[in-house]
């Protein structure tokens, strides 16, 4: 028989062997929830990051861009359309989908354009529509020098996409961007009015219009100068002609020998008077691009006609745009006594004092003062500086994102004395 001390130490090796082995087993057990909580934190963190990185996630404000600033393209074709004219498809060079945009945005370049000391920043819009996740397509016209200074150097930009870009040659591209795009909601009969390369962002909306198979009758009328100069002539027409709801009317300026007048073609320029021949006495929506003219002399006699102003839509293509900007002040004070505000640009150590109307942007370049920028309608923060003091606001809200002590230069006007680190 065994004494009560021999018992007692067996019963607690017994407990002591039973409590290890339960120890052991809670540790392993804490230590596969531990390993499954990193795993299923790791995973967690992946998901957003594909999430946060993916081009068609929905927000409040319409599709996420894809990226911010600049991405890499590779320029995969390029192609002659009509004289001076060639179209550049664009593939991106990291290989992903490309992101949705709507038919008329535009991209945003940095040109490194040899001989000059910063990037050159040019708008070109999408001139295609937006099936193709693989490829953008822009189409530019090689600017000439102006007509009163034959010795001006052409356009620097598209020179230097015409004559130096070769295929698989890389460009810097900013996201598309802008808002002048097709209202698909709209359901009064379109009236899509194109100058010259003007074309471009209207083309794009076609192409959306005749693939989405939209029942919307529209009017697409191309104005140029003569069939030499007329880009996508062929493919508009074959695009239209699958399509009744959709009519084309070209008008040719300065027509040549070949350019005999048709039932489709007309010579001379565009005005109200023809257009209501075209359309009839409906009421219609427009998209207008083209030359700064050209959209002055339209949009003035539409609306002397009595268009309201919000069924204009525009877009200008040249130096300048329709805006119309008043005179700069004949003195520092506004009508009410109020001193105008100051602008100090710190980098440059320039102050210019607001003229009532220009952004900052556009008194900036007017002082020969560089800002980045693209698409100068607060919707990509290309034109993003920092604030150091003062406050400014904005004639319509940018859908860009602003970091905190920053402003959007291309759509800011000053409420005080400010200074911004330009």
């Amino acid at each position: 028989m065994f004494s009560e001390d021999v018992i007692f130490w067996i019963g607690f090796g017994i407990v002591a062997v039973v409590g290890l082995e339960v120890l052991i087993s809670l540790a392993s057990a804490m230590r596969r929830t531990n390993q499954h909580f990193r795993f299923s934190q790791l995973e967690t963190n992946k998901l957003l990051q594909e999430i946060d990185q993916s081009p068609d996630v929905v927000t409040a404000q319409g599709p996420r861009k894809s990226w911010r600033g600049y991405r890499r393209f590779i320029l995969d074709e390029k192609v002659t359309e009509a004289l001076n004219i060639c179209s550049f498809y664009l593939r991106p060079l990291d290989g992903e989908p490309l992101p949705p945009f709507e038919p008329g945005q535009h991209l945003g370049f940095q040109l490194r354009i040899p001989g000059s000391q910063r990037p050159t920043v040019r708008n070109y819009s999408i001139s295609c529509g937006p099936g193709d996740q693989n490829r953008y397509r822009i189409t530019v016209k090689q600017i000439p020098p102006p007509l009163n200074q034959p010795d001006a150097p052409p356009g620097a930009g598209s020179s230097f996409l015409h004559e130096n870009l070769k295929v698989g040659d890389l460009l810097e591209v900013s996201s598309p961007a802008g808002k002048f795009i097709l209202d698909r909601l709209d359901p009064r009969p379109a009236v899509f009015l194109a100058g010259g390369i003007g074309v471009t962002p209207l083309l794009s909306m076609l192409e959306a219009i005749c693939a989405e198979r939209l029942d919307r009758k529209c009017y697409f009328i191309h104005a140029v100068t003569n069939r030499q100069d007329h880009p996508f002539l062929d493919h508009i027409a074959r695009l239209i002609g699958r399509h009744e709801n959709i009519d084309l009317h070209i008008f040719y300026s300065k027509p040549d020998e070949q350019d005999q007048e048709t039932d489709l073609v007309q010579h001379g320029f565009v005005d109200a008077s023809r257009l209501k021949k075209i359309t009839g006495d409906v009421d219609l929506q427009y998209y207008i691009c083209g030359p700064p003219p050209m959209m002055d002399s339209l949009v003035s006699s539409l609306e002397e006609t009595g268009v309201p102003t919000d069924s204009i839509l525009t877009e200008a293509f040249g130096p300048a745009s329709t805006r119309k900007k008043k005179s700069a002040p004949t003195s520092s004070t506004q009508s009410d006594g109020a001193v105008l505000p100051k602008i100090l640009f710190k980098r440059s150590e320039r102050a210019i004092r607001w003229d009532k109307d220009s952004s900052i942007l556009e008194l900036a370049e007017d002082a020969g003062i560089m800002i980045d920028s693209s698409c100068r309608s607060g919707t990509c923060g290309t034109c993003e500086v920092r604030l150091n003091h003062g406050k400014v606001t904005y004639e319509e809200e940018p859908s860009a994102e602003i970091r905190d002590g920053h402003c959007l230069a291309c759509v800011a006007i000053p409420l005080n004395d400010i200074e911004i680190q330009a």
